[in-house]
């Protein structure tokens, strides 16, 4: 058995995108308030924003923030909002597309060689820094190198399985890895930066190969940026100028919003609404990683029964929660493969809600009102398994509050008895780490690799990773195959039939994915389409109109 890599992050509940100074690669308990959506516009879903509008032009500046970096060098510091704009000055060898499929950047190719596990690396040539040095494979291994040399980098995990390194030329540097798998290359998505400015200056004035330099820089205070002259893109964006204020206070990033110091906001599934109102804004929502679910302890014997399992997942109004309590911004989901994967199964949504199926999934397995007091149970062996549970819910949070209410009432409609307890973060996680809980209404920062080892595989049980106590043998079978798929259309495959697997046994009670949404200013138009991975990425085709400068 090859050993099953976890390279999923969990975040706490209620922390703004801005704060959020985890890595997603990290594996942490979460009880979140989170982010999601897809590409198209909010106002109001199904509707596209159309901006009757002059022809894009050159000029302009917009404003933006970020938490104050506790570095400017983008391989240390650990704040996600600058980590967000870096992605305008640094590039990756390779980066996640809109729909989180790798695709080069500053790599060329790549190739395993005759199956082994030595990666060689073809780079991009005519690429130079902002600065007019040649990039080169000695930038590469500076960065392999600094990366591994920081005590908290937050790319520290995506060298775990790499054995070695080495330039072979200036194009090309060869990785060894501790054995081939199929995301071998997404652990190669962080940035890279130049070795002769910072081997010198580790925490020197960014000097990148992206689309934007810096022209300006005020320590602790602002950054501009302009266009890069030697970026070797195909296109130049129309944006003259970009200002960045750095921010210490969250609170304060909304304020400077509605004061229109900032031009844009990237806000949580429902924050946004409050802008709702203004007239000078448009709203533009996408998919997050983050997945809400209900954990189910397997040592308790009604969820070993799969029918108990699907007809709480069908017993349960899921978008109801999301219209009632997260404004209808999340992606109600069965599977935890996020909706604009290109491994979404376009056949994984199985379960709508419906009371009368799931009360006849449960009188199939067995259950009846024996005693007439509205819970259903059944005889095993000599005594009666009564549908019973504790849900265990996070009282920190305001909306996990409402929503096992609601999943409360549901469940109960359906013949089961729920008893909710409350209790603050710190003693959730400490429930879910000694499998002291029957269930848990909780959810996952999803690591973009998509593998899910770290919670369905059996073997991650002890680990405390896998905190349901889960165990399939044929979904151990299918996680494995997926970690070792090299092949792009076997892989999609796989995870085809994996997610088949997931509807028909439900190892857990999914429940949606959440949106987020980038608020703009109408002195934006274009093209804007954000998305989890970069809510940038479309920045080249926005512009600001001569009227609104």
């Amino acid at each position: 058995m090859l050993p099953i890599r976890n390279i999923n992050g969990l975040i706490k509940d209620g922390e703004q995108v801005m704060k959020d100074k985890r890595f997603l690669l990290i594996f942490i308990l979460l009880m979140l308030l989170s982010l999601v959506s897809c590409e198209e516009s909010v106002v109001p879903k199904e509707t596209e924003i159309t901006v009757e509008n002059e022809e894009p032009v050159e000029g302009g500046t917009i404003n933006i923030s970020s938490v104050e970096p506790g570095s400017l060098n983008p391989l240390l510091n650990k704040s996600k909002s600058y980590n967000e704009i870096s992605k305008l000055i640094f590039q990756s060898l390779v980066e996640y597309d809109a729909n989180l499929k790798i695709i080069p950047v500053l790599a060329q190719s790549w190739d395993f060689t005759d199956g082994s596990n030595k990666f060689v690396i073809k780079l991009k040539e005519n690429v130079f820094w902002s600065d007019g040095e040649s990039f080169t494979a000695d930038d590469v291994k500076f960065s392999l190198d600094t990366i591994k040399a920081s005590e908290d980098s937050i790319y520290k995990g995506n060298l775990e399985h790499i054995y070695s390194y080495k330039v072979k030329d200036a194009s090309t540097i060869e990785i060894t890895f501790d054995q081939p798998f199929a995301t071998a290359i997404d652990m190669l998505s962080f940035p890279i930066i130049p070795r002769h400015i910072y081997k010198s200056n580790p925490n020197a004035v960014p000097i990148g190969t992206g689309m934007f330099k810096v022209s300006e820089y005020n320590r602790l205070k602002s950054m501009e940026l302009v266009y890069n002259d030697k970026w070797n893109g195909k296109e130049k964006p129309y944006i003259e100028k970009i200002r960045i204020t750095f921010i210490n206070d969250v609170d304060a990033f909304s304020i400077a919003f509605q004061s229109k110091e900032l031009d844009l906001l990237n806000t949580t599934s429902y924050d946004w609404e409050k802008y709702s109102e203004m007239k000078d804004i448009n709203a533009y929502k996408y998919t997050t990683m983050y997945y809400d679910f209900i954990g189910l302890n397997y040592n308790n014997p009604i969820f070993q029964d799969k029918a108990v399992r699907k007809a709480m997942i069908q017993g349960i109004n899921r978008k109801s929660i999301v219209d009632k309590y997260l404004l209808g911004n999340a992606a109600v989901t069965d599977v935890p493969i996020n909706p604009t994967s290109w491994l979404k199964d376009a056949d994984a949504e199985k379960y709508g809600y419906s009371r009368s199926e799931a009360q006849n999934l449960l009188m199939a397995a067995g259950f009846a009102d024996l005693n007439n007091d509205g819970i259903l149970e059944r005889k095993v062996a000599e005594a009666v398994q009564q549908l019973s549970f504790t849900l265990l819910t996070n009282d920190e949070n305001e909306f996990r509050r409402k929503a096992a209410e609601e999943i409360k009432k549901n469940l109960e409609d359906i013949g089961f008895r729920v008893e909710i307890k409350f209790a603050g973060f710190d003693d959730v996680k400490a429930a879910i780490e000694t499998g002291e809980f029957d269930a848990v209404h909780t959810g996952y920062n999803l690591s973009n690799t998509q593998d899910l080892s770290f919670a369905f595989h059996s073997t991650q049980i002890d680990s405390g990773k896998n905190f349901m106590a889960y165990s399939n043998p044929e979904i151990d079978a299918l996680l494995q195959q997926a970690y070792t798929a090299m092949d792009d259309n076997r892989r999609k495959e796989i995870y085809k039939n994996l997610q088949k697997s997931f509807r028909e046994e439900v190892p857990c009670i999914s429940l949606f994915f959440r949106e987020a949404a980038l608020v703009v200013r109408d002195k934006i138009q274009g093209e804007i389409k954000p998305d989890a991975m970069n809510p940038y990425r479309s920045i080249h085709k926005w512009f600001v109109p001569e009227s609104k400068r």
